[in-house]
């Protein structure tokens, strides 16, 4: 059970019931609408990270699956292998996001991709990466890119520890979307 009650749309600032209009009810944004003040900023901003993302989807699903591994998120570790698989991973290939330590991981990973983890561990663990990273992935991406590969990384560990903090439940069964409120 979640330690505060999720979103309530019969007892929220229009502002907040309009962000959450068409959205999942996923426990994840029920949770983050608590926050009056700054919820449709931060939905909006997970929606361009997602969605809108200009990140290839496999390199975007990889970094968000490294990053919950790595901040022992589980919530969003469960939500997001169902999105990596829907972009073309396989078991082995989450899984090896999981054990991912640096070698032995050509057989899962290109080569990118593996950069990838190197830069999201760097950022996770120690927020900066190596100059010799840093230079082989801007090698990849320009720096629109490289500047949102860290907020992406630096968003799912926000939202990993809203996840822990407040020990959001995994959804069971389909889910319904917000609509607004008729006034």
């Amino acid at each position: 059970m979640a330690r505060i009650p999720y979103f309530d749309p019969d007892n929220a600032p229009d502002r907040v019931v309009r962000a959450m209009a068409g959205k999942r009810k996923i426990n994840i944004f029920r949770m983050i609408a608590n926050s009056q003040n700054s919820a449709p900023e931060v939905l909006a901003l997970g929606q361009t990270l997602s969605r809108g993302s200009s990140l290839d989807p496999v390199h975007r699903e990889v970094v968000i699956l490294r990053v919950a591994h790595l901040t022992g998120a589980a919530y969003q570790w469960h939500e997001h292998t169902a999105v990596a698989e829907r972009v073309g991973f396989t078991r082995s290939k989450i899984e090896a996001v999981a054990a991912y330590s640096g070698e032995a991981a050509a057989s899962e990973f290109a080569p990118f991709e593996i950069l990838l983890l190197d830069f999201t561990d760097a950022v996770v663990r120690t927020t900066t990466v190596p100059d010799e990273v840093f230079d082989a992935v801007g090698a990849e991406y320009n720096e629109s890119e490289l500047v949102e590969l860290v907020l992406l990384i630096g968003f799912y560990m926000m939202v990993g520890r809203v996840m822990n903090t407040f020990r959001l439940e995994l959804e069971t069964g389909p889910v319904d979307t917000y609509r607004l409120r008729l006034d």
